[in-house]
């Protein structure tokens, strides 16, 4: 299968759209939360799979608005539990890859406008 990560960046973004919460495929200049960026994957060749396979990581963060710290963790909890069921359900984001699976989501912060707001770092693995 080859495709490249501008393509995979694109189906994880449209995978990965949950109503209210702006989408990005790439790393957006400007960046206002609630939002969903597919960060730049590191790859690796050396896979012992088929021939020809590649396995991507991409960084998905997930960012919310703050308007009270409970109802900020509310909100991260659903987008990545939404998240984390399209990928169960959509494991080959439309049969464009072999395979993708959610390997973790880790507590962060975004930094937009001057403002820092909470945020997961999740990973994902995608064969292809």
């Amino acid at each position: 299968m080859s495709v490249n990560g501008r393509d995979i960046a694109e189906a994880l973004a449209a995978a990965l759209s949950v109503a209210g919460v702006r989408t990005y495929a790439y790393n957006p200049d400007t960046f206002v939360p609630p939002g969903i960026v597919v960060g730049q994957p590191t790859m690796d060749w050396e896979s012992d799979r088929t021939f020809c396979t590649l396995t991507w990581v991409f960084p998905i963060t997930v960012a919310v608005s703050r308007n009270t710290d409970r109802e900020a963790q509310s909100a991260l909890f659903d987008t990545v539990a939404q998240i984390a069921d399209v990928l169960a359900d959509d494991h080959d984001l439309g049969g464009l890859v072999q395979t993708s699976r959610l390997l973790a989501a880790a507590p962060t912060t975004v930094t937009a406008n001057g403002q820092e707001f909470p945020a997961y770092l999740l990973t994902v693995n995608i064969l292809a």
